[in-house]
């Protein structure tokens, strides 16, 4: 099987059971270490819910990006006016950014815009988008190249989230991020993977080396990007730091809630 990223060979590196009755097999590149799926035929059956019940993490990670992708526009794309989120779910990403004063407007065909409703790409045909940002979205895409270019369409600069696979390879079946219970994810990057890709539209890779990253045209001072991958945290960041360390603070249910739905998923 050839990688979608760099059409070099992929080998089988394990299968496993999606959506609790497919046996299905993974595959890594020899080249690029990109890891993907077989051809991904039950995926209108893992898309009759756009948002799956596993991802209770999309309000804590809009917070997250809320709180992130400001500094990386504002360091980075100084004179970026219009950005559109592209796979932006049902908006929410899309009104809290506007609420910050960003002109964000969103795009996906797959799930209802309820928050912003009038700002979507398609009430704005004709808009001139300076960012594309793409937010858990590309470990969904089964024709990766083929998507990434609808994106640069939009902008050839992309800020997107997506984790990066473990360097330990026998960690990867039972790694958390492969969700085969939704089947929903079908594409795991490498930084070499996303670095090919960078190359081959002639663009720059900038990451945090974990789960945010961006593609940009022009290149960007290695003392701005550490300052928006790497910031200072301030006194009350640290004070609440040990808070929580010191366990005063209540601990986030988020892990818990996560195992206990993957729990009842697997025993459906």
């Amino acid at each position: 099987m050839n990688c979608r990223i760099c059409n070099q060979n992929s080998k089988l590196i394990f299968e496993t059971k999606v959506l609790n009755k497919y046996g299905v097999n993974y595959f890594q590149c020899t080249n690029c270490k990109f890891i993907q799926t077989e051809e991904p035929y039950w995926l209108n059956e893992a898309y009759q819910n756009a948002i799956t019940s596993l991802d209770i993490g999309l309000i804590s990670r809009n917070l997250y990006l809320l709180e992130n992708i400001p500094q990386i526009i504002d360091n980075c794309f100084p004179k970026a006016k219009s950005m559109l989120d592209y796979g932006g779910g049902y908006g929410m990403f899309v009104r809290m950014m506007r609420d910050k004063g960003y002109q964000y407007y969103r795009q996906d065909i797959y799930c209802e815009n309820l928050f912003a409703k009038y700002f979507d790409i398609t009430d704005n045909p004709n808009l001139k988008i300076d960012i594309v940002t793409a937010f858990e979205v590309f470990e969904h895409l089964a024709n990766p190249i083929e998507e990434i270019e609808k994106m640069l369409c939009y902008a050839e600069n992309i800020i997107f989230s997506t984790v990066v696979i473990p360097e330990n390879t026998n960690e990867i079946k039972d790694w958390w991020y492969i969700t085969p219970q939704t089947g929903q994810h079908v594409s795991f990057y490498s930084l070499e993977a996303l670095q090919f890709m960078a190359k081959k539209y002639y663009l720059n890779l900038y990451s945090n080396n974990q789960n945010l990253h961006f593609f940009s045209k022009n290149k960007i001072e290695n003392k701005i990007i550490e300052k928006v991958f790497h910031p200072r945290k301030t006194i009350k960041e640290k004070i609440a730091d040990k808070l929580r360390s010191s366990g005063i603070s209540k601990p986030s249910l988020l892990q818990t809630d996560y195992d206990f739905i993957l729990n009842k998923l697997n025993n459906q």
